[in-house]
């Protein structure tokens, strides 16, 4: 994809603070072409939360992104069970921080789950850095369906969304970058800090949104996630959306120091959520996480 070294930035307008000192700026192209700020929605997520911290329990238009079919394997890992996640979780240590992580995905069909009454039901997939064993802070990104009442209706313009969120803060949605199921996504996000980091998402719609922030949440850089949640909005647990099967691939994370310049997925811890959704490693760069009824 072409990008375009020259960007508007929406500083002043969506660089406000909201806990402490944190502040970022963003810029979105499409073909290459920045898009006016005029023409760009980037607002609070409502009702004003996404992501949380792991809650514990004990188109052919130039633009692909992916396009492998793979059938699951199940490979020995460590498992653990999680209310909210469903993934794979890799954890290095202090000394060897995580710098970068990167992950490709396609935004997955959802539909009511059956049996579920609670509304909304929703299904959100991601990749990030700590919010497992590290539960200070998450800087994570992806997108999310969300089906709000017992028609079952998911529309793009309203939800199926784009986000990025910096654990405590708020969550953020770009309203104006389509989001479609079979669509997909190529996030990277890249620490300069433990307080600052570059977030980058490519859509196979020619979409590229950044966003550069700085002052948030310390990280510890420890955990690399990639990970399809049932999401909370506010303080409430959503109901957790039936979703066709996410499949992360080019998944890794590069390291600040140390022997080892990379982690890959193989050993990584896989979370399931019991009745939800089970995860599993394919290979070192891929991962799986299906629907469990």
């Amino acid at each position: 994809m072409k990008l375009l070294s020259t960007a508007m930035s929406l500083l002043g307008v969506l660089s406000q603070p909201i806990l402490a000192q944190f502040t970022f700026t963003s810029t979105v192209e499409h073909n290459g072409i920045t898009v006016p700020q005029s023409e760009t929605d980037l607002k609070p997520f409502e009702p004003g939360t996404l992501g949380r911290i792991r809650s514990r329990t004990d188109d052919d238009s130039g633009h692909r992104i992916g396009t492998t079919t793979l059938r699951r394997v199940k490979r020995t890992n460590p498992t653990a069970n999680s209310n909210n996640w469903c993934g794979s979780v890799q954890t290095t240590t202090s000394i060897n921080q995580i710098k970068l992580i990167h992950g490709t995905f396609q935004h997955p069909t959802c539909t009511q789950r059956p049996g579920v009454t609670q509304y909304p039901q929703a299904a959100a997939a991601w990749i990030g850095i700590d919010g497992d064993s590290w539960t200070s802070a998450l800087l994570q990104a992806g997108t999310v369906c969300k089906i709000n009442n017992s028609t079952g209706i998911v529309d793009y313009a309203n939800r199926n969304e784009v986000w990025w969120q910096w654990v405590p803060n708020g969550a953020y949605t770009i309203t104006n970058i389509p989001v479609f199921a079979g669509d997909w996504f190529d996030i990277t996000i890249n620490t300069t800090s433990s307080t600052a980091a570059n977030i980058k998402i490519m859509s196979s719609r020619g979409y590229t949104y950044t966003v550069n922030a700085w002052q948030g949440a310390a990280l510890a850089r420890v955990n690399a996630d990639w990970v399809v949640e049932r999401p909370y909005y506010g303080n409430t647990l959503a109901g957790f959306a039936q979703f066709t099967q996410v499949w992360f691939q080019n998944a890794y994370a590069t390291l600040t120091s140390g022997t080892s310049s990379s982690l890959g997925i193989t050993g990584a811890k896989q979370y399931q959520i019991p009745g939800g959704c089970a995860s599993a490693e394919y290979d070192d760069s891929r991962l799986y996480a299906a629907v469990v009824s």
